[in-house]
């Protein structure tokens, strides 16, 4: 690549300043998510107001509201995907432990936003596996990839226990079939179904625990719901085979 083609390919000062502008839309956007509790608080007038341009100027960078919160959910995603990797990456290549710390490191940042949680997660209109259509399922898609990798080297390393087809059943064996298809082909040739099930089951468990906790449905039971998380830890260590990997969090 020429020093010619490669100073046409860096952006312009106008798109640079598009940009910081869009960013900047985000940011407050965001801000309105958190205050409020809940995307309902995100309104395109408002948020064109505290960025100090009209709604018609806003309208430029974002044709509506779906445009902006999909946008938003995109950078959501990416900033809870960078989290995991950083965890991931700040333990041993030992593929359990690295899914512990992912794990850990998903309820972290789910504790700490929660309207930013419930804006990805509480009413998910993204896949996070197989068939993504849009910006916004490729962002749900790649955040599913990092649980996905992890527990497709446990099963080539450490195969755990898993049903046969013949235990699935029928209806369960045919459900799972478009995701286990994708996943086989894309992923991980040689997972049966019975081991993408287990796969399911455990993002289930992990999944519950934190959008209850999350969303303050445990509160009648516990209020502070790191303790039942790290339970559901252990006792998935155990399912997979590996329960002398665990250890709690460093206080």
């Amino acid at each position: 690549m020429t020093a010619q083609s490669v100073e046409q390919a860096a952006p312009t000062r106008r798109e640079r300043l598009r940009a910081q502008t869009a960013t900047e839309i985000k940011q407050v956007a965001r801000q309105h998510l958190v205050a409020a509790g809940n995307v309902a608080g995100v309104q395109l007038r408002s948020v064109a107001r505290d960025v100090g341009m009209t709604a018609p100027a806003l309208y430029r960078y974002f044709p509506g509201l779906d445009e902006l919160v999909l946008s938003m959910t995109v950078d959501l995603f990416d900033e809870l995907i960078g989290e995991m990797e950083a965890a991931r990456d700040s333990v041993e290549d030992e593929v359990a432990s690295q899914l512990l710390a992912v794990s850990r490191a998903f309820r972290s940042w789910s504790v700490a936003h929660p309207a930013e949680f419930a804006m990805i997660f509480g009413t998910p209109a993204v896949s996070f596996g197989h068939g993504p259509v849009n910006e916004c399922e490729e962002a749900g898609a790649r955040f599913g990839t990092v649980f996905a990798q992890l527990f497709i080297r446990l099963w080539n390393e450490h195969p755990f226990a898993a049903p046969t087809d013949g235990d699935l059943g029928d209806t369960l064996s045919a459900e799972i079939a478009p995701y286990h298809e994708w996943l086989t082909v894309s992923l991980a040739p040689s997972m049966p179904k019975g081991a993408v099930i287990v796969f399911l089951e455990a993002w289930v468990k992990l999944y519950g625990v934190v959008a209850l906790e999350v969303f303050g449905h445990l509160q009648w039971a516990i209020p502070d719901g790191e303790p039942l998380f790290e339970r559901t830890l252990k006792t998935l260590s155990s399912d997979f085979g590996f329960p002398e990997r665990y250890r709690p969090p460093k206080a």
